[in-house]
């Protein structure tokens, strides 16, 4: 693991000049009211809002790929990282990235690969979901350049999604938080354009991302459910617990899906990392 991130420190020093010592142990997320980072031991995830109409994302996975989307209300054009981008740690909270000074949100360790507990009753539902969703995971098709990472952290969930043929794009963070009766999942960026099916095209940037992020998510729990989504007036969306098995947790998704959230195992190679549960 520290061989890793030793090699995605060395990328990402050879991309934007990284000279900082803090650098070395730093795993987390970061945010302000027009930026958030992501890093892992693979993956740098960085979004940064260029006006109401302009977001920009970053995202570099080691030995896979170091890419750039600038997602705008005229275009979406996908292409090679800036040369002018930059980062620099400025402490141990603190981080700066193209001028932009960011604090440290989250702070998680990663893990090696281990059997994830079972789901045992419904009092288990709410930290079975924490835990099984844990990690990253990473596609990517050197064909086709159709790409999908997922991260997900004890508090934030992550993704770069994009197939070229369809022009599909969704690119987020949210934050998520699980309770017996669900998940409330809560998007303070969102980035989607679908051409080919719903025809949506939402440009999101929440102008108060530092409080999202860095806030505690309140739960109604009469909101919950399990025959129906429920979308609160702050955009937070309910996902109802339906039921489970010992290897399995159904929720009541939205649009008439069904989300099957499903334990890991160490011997699952499709998790590229794993990130240490805390309670």
């Amino acid at each position: 693991m520290k061989k890793l991130f030793f090699r995605w420190i060395l990328l990402v020093v050879a991309i934007s000049g990284i000279t900082s010592a803090y650098a070395q142990r730093q795993t987390g997320v970061w945010v302000s009211n027009d930026a958030e980072l992501l890093l892992t031991d693979k993956v740098m995830m960085y979004f940064e809002k260029q006006s109401d109409d302009c977001v920009n994302v970053t995202l570099i996975v080691n030995d896979v790929t170091k890419e750039s989307v600038k997602f705008s209300k005229d275009s979406v054009i996908r292409g090679d990282i800036p040369t002018d981008f930059n980062f620099e740690f400025t402490s141990d909270k603190n981080v700066k990235v193209n001028g932009r000074k960011l604090i440290k949100a989250e702070e998680f360790e990663m893990c090696e690969p281990y059997d994830m507990p079972i789901a045992t009753d419904k009092k288990s539902i709410g930290k079975r979901l924490s835990e099984w969703r844990l990690g990253t995971i990473i596609e990517f098709d050197e064909t086709t350049k159709d790409i999908y990472v997922e991260v997900n952290t004890p508090k934030n969930m992550f993704l770069y999604y994009i197939l070229k043929d369809t022009n599909y794009y969704y690119l987020r963070a949210a934050r998520i938080e699980n309770v017996n009766e669900g998940s409330l999942f809560c998007q303070n960026i969102r980035l989607m354009q679908q051409p080919a099916t719903s025809g949506e095209f939402t440009l999101y940037f929440s102008p108060r991302n530092k409080q999202n992020v860095m806030g505690k998510i309140d739960i109604n729990l009469d909101a919950f459910n399990p025959d129906a989504c429920y979308s609160d007036p702050n955009g937070g969306i309910y996902w109802s617990y339906t039921s489970h098995t010992p290897n399995q947790i159904v929720l009541n998704g939205c649009d008439g899906d069904t989300y099957y959230i499903n334990r890991r195992l160490k011997s699952h190679n499709y998790v590229q990392e794993w990130i240490k549960h805390t309670n």
